[in-house]
């Protein structure tokens, strides 16, 4: 089945790059392109985002304390090579440097007898912004 770029698509994929920095649910993201004036529906967005999951173009995530899924865009092969940081106060999602990464990975595999899966794995708290004052 040939694999069409609409422009539904298209405004979703530029409304994810312009914000990778952040994960969002469906709900959110569908408020924010209508307060952009786009005309892409909810369930265009449900329907788009599963088919970016499953190209692995975005990755999906619970959102932490909840039951919903939140999404961002994977911007590079190199993204699924590292940990993830997220601040549960604004959202902001932070890339941890490889080489720290991999050493986390590596201590816990070795203490532990247990392998994170990198790729699945988001550490949640507060980024300097938050931690500061409390401020988003």
């Amino acid at each position: 089945m040939a694999e069409y770029n609409t422009e539904q698509k298209k405004i979703l994929l530029e409304f994810l790059e312009k914000n990778h920095d952040n994960a969002y649910t469906i709900e959110e993201i569908s408020t924010e392109l209508k307060a952009k004036g786009a005309s892409v529906g909810k369930s265009t967005v449900y329907r788009l985002m599963t088919k970016l999951v499953e190209e692995k173009r975005v990755k999906r995530q619970l959102a932490s304390g909840s039951r919903k899924s939140i999404y961002r865009i994977v911007l590079d092969e190199h993204c699924h090579n590292h940990l993830h940081l997220q601040c549960t106060e604004c959202g902001r999602v932070l890339h941890l440097d490889e080489k720290i990464s991999d050493e986390l990975l590596n201590t816990v595999k070795k203490l532990n007898a247990f392998a994170i899966s990198e790729e699945d794995t988001v550490l949640m708290g507060r980024c300097a912004t938050c931690s500061v004052g409390g401020k988003k």
